[in-house]
């Protein structure tokens, strides 16, 4: 190992415990990784974490996952979305691979209140405008939980985040925000590239964490506005993707919209097919199936849209009725 690296801390991500390997040099790195608790009783692990200096941007997962490095040489600037965005898509997505077998998942979505129900906007594979649906709910409510990385313990349903990660907000989200909400965004420390803004989160709403009362997965057409109810089977198969999107992100690279190898981000999301997302699951829960039945405690929704702020009248006439 590189001289310059040390074992810093042992640290609890969601309820996993990782050790994590900073290069020396790496200060922000070091502020950064203090934030999450170090204080758990049990810390023996196996798993580890690296970050270390080199030329060529890359994040190399090993054989076994048990262990992830992220190299870099200017990586140490989390004032640069890349690096920051970066790192927390790497390590949460480690994470997720090892959380699995306990019940608890990285959901791809964006979570937030309405009428003091959690509504997590997420990924069925197709879905879109998870950040712009929780911002949309946020903006009556002022309470949040997490922007793209949602943790969800099935056992009790409870969906938590972590507050200093910033809320990504793309540019047609922020257009929409200023047009349709006269939202202007307040000034924060992070840079603005062609990803778009990162805001800290609580300098917009308050952040909460608490019981999940349901998914949605937003759709747009020209021609629709509704919202349905999925049958268990689709809440099912939509679920599959939610939790296991961000995980194919971390085995597939190339599959990410906002790419640290690369520092770029493009519009388009990929597509990620059912075959990849069975295929992943079936490693992380170790051959076990998550019950169906899990899915009756929280509603699954699809919503079709043509403009978004259409979501909270939608949500309030037809979704809270049958919320418990």
């Amino acid at each position: 190992m590189n001289e310059d690296v040390k074992k810093i801390y042992t640290i609890n991500l969601a309820g996993l415990i990782v050790d994590v390997h900073i290069d020396d040099t790496f200060e922000k790195i070091k502020d950064f990784i203090d934030r999450f608790d170090n204080n758990s009783k049990n810390r023996d692990t196996n798993l580890k974490i690296f970050f270390l200096k080199g030329t060529e941007r890359k994040l190399k997962l090993s054989e076994k996952w048990d262990s992830l490095s992220i190299i870099g040489d200017n990586i140490d600037d989390l004032s640069d979305p890349f690096n920051l965005i970066g790192i927390i898509q790497a390590i949460f997505r480690f994470a997720a691979i090892h959380l699995a077998t306990s019940g608890i998942f990285l959901l791809h979505g964006s979570t937030a209140v309405l009428d003091n129900k959690i509504v997590c906007f997420g990924d069925d594979g197709n879905s879109t405008a998870k950040t712009l649906g929780s911002l949309e709910i946020a903006l009556e409510s002022r309470h949040y939980v997490a922007d793209e990385f949602c943790f969800f313990d099935i056992k009790n349903q409870k969906i938590f985040g972590y507050p200093f990660i910033p809320v990504h907000i793309r540019p047609i989200v922020k257009n929409h925000l200023k047009s349709s909400h006269n939202i202007i965004l307040p000034k924060d420390d992070y840079k603005i590239t062609s990803a778009g803004e990162f805001v800290t989160q609580e300098k917009l709403f308050e952040t909460v964490s608490g019981r999940l009362n349901a998914l949605a997965y937003i759709h747009f057409s020209e021609k629709n506005s509704l919202i349905e109810r999925l049958s268990q089977k689709e809440a099912y198969k939509s679920f599959k993707f939610c939790i296991a999107s961000h995980i194919a992100k971390l085995l597939y690279p190339s599959l990410d919209r906002m790419r640290f190898a690369s520092m770029t981000d493009i519009d388009e999301a990929k597509v990620i097919d059912e075959k990849t997302i069975d295929g992943i699951l079936s490693k992380i829960m170790i051959g076990n199936e998550i019950d169906p039945q899990i899915l009756r405690r929280f509603a699954s929704y699809k919503l079709t849209i043509s403009d978004p702020c259409q979501i909270v009248p939608l949500l309030k006439k037809e979704m809270f009725q049958v919320l418990l």
